[in-house]
């Protein structure tokens, strides 16, 4: 058993934030040579090198990175579960902490409920949703516990596992006219308005590494896919929507595939760190483990 303080973990986790041991004392108001003395106290007790001192400024080892998110879980249950005899917590229940893209929240998270509603675990959930990279960030800061996003090339190693959650496709469409066609004719006209994701916008960065383009004329760039989803509804322009949100606007008629674009394809996944978490996102993770993929991309 491992005799470690949690002013230890607070200290910790203030340095991986701050990258300044001057600056991270005095948030923690030590002195910086007590505060040093606290970090190697830490290290000491578990037997690693959390710190790398070469750099400048000060970056974790990857023992540290990995720690970085048990000491987060640690303090978060500590805290969860004093709420919980003083009678504050919800029921006893122990909270799940989710991050995800806008998208996938809104058109994903509901059809994985028998997963994440299982009465049995006694859990409630807090849902985090961001722009694709902001909802990495929370993971990478050890802020959430699982992470619902696209490939990502850095979280597919160590210190991350992940589960694949099926592929989807973006396809280029348009409104329709009262007759049920589409309002706009990329066979006939290249020059279209089109509502662009953002080039540094996660879509925006997959349309660029497929090299699909919609038309010169973009009239509007957003981020958010449901933003654009309006506008094209509206018939202010063309643009690229993921199959798992526009389902139903296919299936009644109000959206047209315009076939003159290929698809392009973005694989959605599950992250979380390897080091182990509460048992209710343990038996949650066995769950999300079980149901194979279920996005099956193509319309």
């Amino acid at each position: 058993m491992k005799n470690i303080e949690t002013k230890w973990l607070k200290d910790f986790l203030t340095l991986a934030e701050l990258q300044n041991f001057s600056h991270a004392a005095a948030v923690r108001n030590v002195t910086q040579p007590a505060f040093s003395r606290r970090i190697k106290s830490l290290e000491a007790e578990l037997g690693l090198v959390l710190i790398d001192r070469s750099k400048s400024p000060i970056e974790l080892t990857l023992c540290g990175k990995q720690f970085k998110t048990t000491a987060h879980s640690i303090l978060y249950q500590l805290d969860e579960e004093v709420n919980r005899l003083a009678g504050s917590s919800f029921h006893g229940r122990h909270t799940v902490r989710l991050s995800a893209a806008h998208s996938i929240a809104i058109s994903v998270l509901p059809q994985l409920h028998s997963c994440l509603f299982d009465p049995k675990l006694n859990t409630s959930l807090s849902v985090d949703a961001n722009e694709v990279d902001d909802a990495v960030e929370l993971l990478i800061d050890g802020k959430c516990d699982f992470l619902f996003s696209f490939y990502e090339d850095r979280l597919q190693i160590a210190p991350y596992r992940s589960i694949h959650l099926g592929r989807s496709y973006l396809y280029c469409v348009s409104a329709v006219d009262d007759s049920g066609n589409p309002l706009f004719d990329l066979a006939t006209n290249d020059n279209v308005p089109c509502l662009d994701y953002t080039p540094e916008s996660y879509m925006g960065r997959a349309l660029h590494r497929a090299n699909s383009k919609l038309t010169p004329n973009t009239v509007c760039t957003s981020s958010m896919t449901d933003f654009i989803k309006a506008l094209v509804l509206q018939g202010k322009g063309i643009s690229w929507l993921p199959d798992y949100a526009i389902k139903q606007e296919l299936a009644s008629g109000q959206l047209k595939i315009l076939t003159e674009r290929e698809p392009v394809p973005l694989d959605l996944y599950v992250y979380r760190y390897y080091s182990k978490l509460h048992s209710s996102c343990e038996a949650m993770w066995s769950e999300l483990s079980k149901i194979g993929p279920i996005i099956e991309g193509g319309i």
